[in-house]
C-alpha cells in the first residue's frame, strides 16, 4: 500500500495531486482536466477494471468549493460522468479554495483521502471494499463515499449533512454497488459502517499502557441482516486521550487518527492504516 501527504494550494490542485498519486499506484487516468478526473483501478492482480470519477465545482458567492464523486461499471469516452454505464453519483467532499493539508493511501483496488480544511477533516473513499464472499458471489464491491449528499454547502456546516461516511450517519454519505448490481445508499437506514462493539464505543478507553484497540469497519445492510465486506485499512479507535493526526502503532504498522469532520467525542475517531 502506498502513502503520501502534503499540502495542496487549493481544491483543484488537490485533484491534480490525487491524479498523480493514483497513476503511480495502479490506477489509469481515463480523463483529466483542471476540474475533472476519471480513473480505472487495475485491482490486486492487475486484471480488474474499477471505475471512479471526481468533478470539482465551486460557487464563489456562496463560498463552497466541493468535489462530487462518481462510480460506474465501465467507462465511455465523451459521456458525462453521471451517465456512464451503471453509474452512481450525488456524494460530496466539502473543501475550500485555500491551502489543504492532505493524507492519501492507495492500493490498485481503492483510494482513501483525508483533507484538512481549517480545523475539520473531510474523508473520501473510491474503489473496492474487501467483500465477504467469492468474486463470483460479489464481483464488483465498489464504494464511493465522502461526507454528505448536499451539493451546495461548504465545509463548515454542522449537523448530519456533514459527516464522515465511516460514522453511523443518518444521511447518505456514500453509495455501494451491491452483489445484485444495484447501488445502495450508505446511511443509518440502509447500509451503514459498523464495528463489532460500535454500540459500546463511547465507554471504551485506551489501555492502561496507553495503547489503543483497533476495530475493523464493515458495511452492513440493515434491512437484510447482511454484511457486504470490510473497508480496507479503516478502523474505529477510541478518542480517549486521543486526537486527530496522532499515530497509533500496532503490530509494527502505523495508523493515523482522524476525527469525524468537526466532532471530537470519544466515539468520533477512526484510524487509517498508513503502511
Amino acid at each position: 500500500m502506498a502513502y503520501t501527504s502534503g499540502t495542496a494550494a487549493n481544491y483543484k490542485e488537490l485533484l491534480s495531486t490525487l491524479a498523480t498519486f493514483a497513476a503511480a499506484n495502479g490506477w489509469a487516468i481515463m480523463e483529466q482536466s483542471a476540474d475533472k478526473l476519471y480513473l480505472r483501478g487495475e485491482g490486486s492482480a492487475g486484471v480488474d477494471e474499477i471505475y471512479c470519477g471526481i468533478s470539482a465545482f465551486e460557487n464563489t458567492v456562496s463560498g463552497y468549493y466541493n468535489w462530487e464523486l462518481f462510480g460506474a461499471w465501465t467507462y465511455r469516452a465523451g459521456r458525462a460522468f453521471n451517465v456512464m454505464p451503471r453509474s452512481a453519483n450525488g456524494v460530496y467532499v466539502y473543501l475550500w479554495n485555500s491551502p489543504i493539508t492532505y493524507w492519501m493511501v492507495a492500493t490498485p483496488r481503492r483510494i482513501i483521502m483525508v483533507a484538512k480544511i481549517g480545523t475539520v477533516y473531510q474523508t473520501m473513499h473510491l474503489g473496492g471494499i474487501d467483500p465477504i464472499g467469492t468474486e463470483a458471489q460479489y464481483p464488483y464491491p465498489l464504494l464511493i463515499a465522502g461526507c454528505g449528499s448536499v451539493w451546495n454547502q461548504n465545509y463548515s456546516v454542522t449537523g448530519d449533512n456533514n459527516r464522515s461516511f465511516w460514522s453511523d450517519s443518518t444521511v447518505t454519505c456514500g453509495k455501494l454497488s451491491t452483489p445484485g448490481g444495484y447501488w445502495q445508499n450508505v446511511n443509518a437506514s440502509t447500509i451503514k459502517a459498523v464495528s463489532a462493539s460500535t454500540e459500546l464505543r463511547a465507554s471504551i478507553l485506551s489501555g492502561l499502557d496507553g495503547t489503543y484497540m483497533l476495530e475493523q469497519k464493515f458495511l452492513t445492510d440493515n434491512n437484510q441482516s447482511t454484511t457486504y465486506g470490510a473497508i480496507d485499512g479503516l478502523f474505529l479507535v477510541s478518542g480517549h486521550n486521543n486526537s486527530s493526526e496522532n499515530i497509533v502503532s500496532y503490530g509494527g504498522i502505523n495508523y493515523m487518527v482522524f476525527q469525524d469532520v468537526y466532532r471530537v467525542g470519544v466515539g468520533d475517531y477512526c484510524a487509517l492504516r498508513m503502511n
